[in-house]
């Protein structure tokens, strides 16, 4: 019998206690080398080029082998919940875009780091600024939260699909793992073509390169979709199109799948190719305000304001005030995020640090409120993982992708290093598989 060493505090619900784990961990426990295929599994990733660039060096993304259940009815539930949520957002930006009034305040959303204000009156292609969503979702006794909305270049699906392919390779016989035809590359390769009105677009993958966090992802669509990687030295905006140099010529270009922000340094002129309509981008620039942690803290207005049901809710969060007093009252048993932060930085699990670190977190907040909100802390679900030689108690969340209104049954599973709670690749974490059954 598999007995996982426990986390430091007591946990609220641990998920691999539901019955229909039971033959799954019943088959990994009469496993005397479990650990050996384990090894195995992360050698042969590392090998295959499965890392992340930590900017310093390229780090091996860890793979936890034990795979999470979702069932059938359960991500069909979540995955409505989702469907709303994307229509929600997609509304709110054009509303925003428009000059109408949403929930959020106009100070907020002008002061964002992502506003873009030439987007201002500017009808996007087929009225959509965001294609591909990624959804950070905890489940806190057994109910779905949506932590956090990705809207800008969210990544992770070939994370979750370079997993399973591993762990199906290695252990999939032995543990008699069921056989997922998993569609998130066909959703992706669908929602890209669709951002284009021509028959058979052209449509190319902008990275800034190998030093990308995220690279083995941009290689990894371009291979398994057979779609042009681009850097932006590769860019040629002329009039009336936006072209790609490679070794065979100039290729004209339909749709950029843009993995990279900064777009006004990197790519000087495709910012008004796009607005001119000579190309179009994926997500749309000027997504970022529905990404900022400020907005997040408005989606049930938002959603409320445009008669959409909520179907999966969030955990109570709210912008900082300028008072001391309320700031302080406020974050102390609560988790910090800066408006802008992503992948991990800008989080902070306040009663999780060190006194020295905290005191340093809470004079930037008192200095600059404005710059963040706090969330709910919650004790969120663990799951069973396998770590080095041994089985362990973890927290981990698991991250949707939508695709316009489709959600996917390729989900990734993030998994916190042991004793923290924070589960992104930048921090650390492991991935685990995930199968819808």
């Amino acid at each position: 019998m598999i007995k996982p060493r426990k986390m430091s505090e007591a946990r609220s619900f641990f998920e691999y206690d539901e019955p229909y784990y039971s033959s799954l961990i019943d088959k990994i426990g009469k496993i005397s080398n479990f650990f050996e295929y384990v090894d195995l599994i992360n050698e042969l990733a590392y090998k295959e080029g499965f890392t992340f660039y930590t900017q310093t060096y390229f780090r091996s993304i860890k793979i936890d082998p034990i795979p999470r259940i979702l069932r059938y009815q359960e991500f069909r539930e979540i995955s409505n919940g989702l469907k709303n949520r994307a229509l929600a957002i997609n509304k709110f930006l054009y509303a925003t875009y428009h000059g109408e009034d949403t929930p959020v305040p106009k100070s907020i959303i002008t002061s964002s780091p992502y506003f873009r204000p030439e987007m201002m009156d500017f009808d996007p292609p087929k009225g959509i600024y965001v294609y591909i969503f990624g959804e950070d979702i905890v489940k806190v006794n057994g109910l779905p939260l949506i932590l956090e909305d990705n809207v800008r270049i969210p990544s992770g699906m070939s994370y979750a699909i370079k997993a399973s392919e591993l762990v199906n390779r290695i252990l999939g016989k032995t543990i008699s793992i069921p056989k997922q035809e998993d569609d998130g590359l066909i959703l992706l390769r669908k929602t890209l073509k669709y951002a284009s009105d021509t028959r058979d677009p052209v449509i190319a993958i902008l990275t800034d390169g190998t030093l990308n966090s995220a690279y083995f992802e941009h290689k990894f669509y371009s291979d398994n979709l057979d779609l042009l990687l681009i850097e932006p030295s590769d860019l040629v905006i002329k009039d009336g199109e936006v072209v790609a140099k490679t070794l065979d010529g100039e290729i004209h270009i339909d749709v950029i799948y843009r993995r990279i922000e900064d777009l006004d340094v990197l790519t000087p002129g495709l910012m008004k190719a796009y607005l001119r309509g000579w190309v179009n981008i994926v997500n749309a620039p000027g997504t970022g305000i529905a990404d900022d942690k400020i907005t997040f803290c408005y989606m049930p207005q938002i959603m409320d304001y445009f008669g959409i049901k909520e179907g999966v809710r969030q955990p109570f969060s709210i912008p900082l005030g300028a008072s001391k007093e309320d700031v302080i009252n406020k974050v102390e048993n609560m988790v910090l995020k800066r408006r802008e932060g992503y992948g991990g930085s800008g989080t902070f699990v306040i009663k999780d640090l060190r006194e020295e670190d905290k005191m340093k977190i809470l004079r930037e907040v008192l200095s600059y409120p404005e710059e963040f909100m706090a969330q709910e802390l919650l004790n969120f679900d663990t799951v069973l993982s396998a770590i080095n030689d041994n089985f362990y108690e973890t927290y981990a969340d698991l991250r949707f992708f939508v695709f316009i209104d489709v959600a996917s049954n390729t989900i990734l599973s993030r998994v916190a290093p042991l004793g923290s709670r924070v589960t992104n690749n930048s921090s650390g974490g492991l991935v685990k598989p995930v199968l819808v059954v």
